[in-house]
């Protein structure tokens, strides 16, 4: 269901520039070689240990697995500090079949220690060139590794493919996103346990070309959100940010805010989060500057009230950020933290970590890091932090070495 008429955010935001502070407050934890290790890491998750774990597109044998990764099938993989030092294994390579290849999006835990997460292609379904995707289970196993198995393989189409992250509820139920075919535009799907039968709970059906983004949140109430976007021209709309609420076994999409495009934002592409008021916070990667947009979708009483955190672009070639694309990052003290993948110092616009705090004049913008390339890394993604504040990240590529060419990161930042 759409909403009425276009929602007018409100421009309150204060920018601020910090200097490139890397050597000062943060630190690279790991570098990738694009071999066995892994290549293109996309996204982080910490357990209660401290240690790390992730998903890399690439790497992992010495397989062409396919057009998007060519060194490989993609890893997960885990860092954990020995003797105070930053050590990386692999979990898990995969073989490109049955098993999955190019692993990407959140992953998650449940209360056993077993892994969940996506891969965009493999499975082996026909319906789509190089396997529709799969959802997957890693568990540790008596010898000390880990044992793959595949929970559910796409077929495209109306079942959905190319999924990219879950998340669970409390009862160990796993719920994601998926794209589709061309005769449909998506869906959002739940995974039941203990069988793990599949179920669409919405496919995406308005409009010519719509794209959910991958990524999903729970409210207290059991609704999930999530955002969509439209076709790159922005024609009729530019996406929005909708709620799919659960009743009597059915569940009903409600959009929020549709996006109009221009100075008002468009094309969300990443998930959004929740404070403990459930206000809703997020990005676009477009409008604005052209360059997109934080908000802020203010709960009154259940009626949103938008609200613009930041414009990105704001300043001279892009110095704060341009299109941001991955999840904002919420502290226990309000403050929000962000990535762009593009724009920072001037002349290498590699990406950004950004941090926005609320002050009596609006919220402003602080520059944590500003990405320059080479072995410092390049396309930052998501950020998760640990217990003491500290941010940690991945960059899709760079982090060169030896005058070799990098292949990612693992990075640390103590804002």
């Amino acid at each position: 269901m759409r909403a009425r008429g276009f929602l007018i955010m409100l421009v309150s935001a204060v920018i601020m520039f910090a200097a490139n502070t890397w050597a000062a407050n943060g630190r690279i934890l790991y570098r990738f070689t694009g071999g066995t290790d892994g290549s293109g890491p996309s996204t982080l998750l910490m357990d209660s240990a401290g240690n790390l774990y992730g998903a890399a597109g690439g790497g992992g044998n010495a397989n062409d697995c396919t057009e998007q990764a060519q060194n490989g099938c993609g890893v997960i993989f885990e860092l954990r500090q020995v003797n105070g030092a930053w050590q990386q294994s692999v979990m898990y390579a995969f073989q490109g079949g049955s098993d999955g290849s190019v692993p990407s999006g959140n992953l998650v835990f449940d209360a056993a220690g077993n892994l969940y997460g996506t891969t965009a292609l493999g499975g082996g379904s026909e319906a789509c060139y190089q396997g529709c995707g799969t959802v997957f289970e890693l568990s540790p196993n008596q010898k000390g590794g880990w044992t793959e198995n595949v929970l559910y393989r796409f077929q495209g189409n109306a079942d959905g493919a190319s999924p990219e992250g879950v998340i669970t509820d409390k009862a160990g139920n796993l719920y994601g996103v998926a794209q589709a075919g061309v005769q449909y535009r998506g869906v959002v799907y739940e995974l039941s346990a203990p069988q793990w039968t599949k179920k669409v709970l919405y496919t995406f059906t308005e409009g010519l070309q719509i794209f959910p983004s991958p990524g999903l949140v729970f409210d207290s109430g059991g609704s999930l959100y999530g955002t969509y976007s439209e076709n790159y021209a922005c024609f009729p709309q530019c996406g929005a940010v909708y709620r799919l609420t659960p009743k009597n076994g059915t569940w009903t999409e409600t959009d929020l805010i549709v996006f109009p495009g221009g100075g008002n934002g468009g094309n969300p592409t990443a998930p959004v989060i929740l404070d403990a008021r459930e206000n809703i916070f997020g990005t676009t990667n477009a409008g604005g500057n052209n360059f997109g947009v934080a908000f802020e979708l203010r709960n009154e009483s259940g009626h949103y009230k938008p609200v613009m955190l930041h414009n990105f672009c704001s300043l001279n070639h892009c110095a704060d950020g341009k299109s941001p694309r991955s999840a904002l990052l919420m502290s226990a003290n309000g403050v929000v933290y962000g990535t762009a993948p593009f724009g920072g110092q001037a002349g290498v616009s590699d990406g950004i970590v950004f941090k926005l705090e609320i002050t009596k004049y609006g919220w402003r913008q602080t520059v944590l890091h500003s990405f320059a390339g080479g072995a410092d890394g390049e396309y930052p993604g998501n950020l998760i932090s640990d217990t003491q504040g500290n941010l940690y990240g991945v960059t899709w590529s760079g982090g060169d070495q030896h005058g070799q060419r990098g292949y990612g990161t693992v990075f640390e930042i103590t804002p």
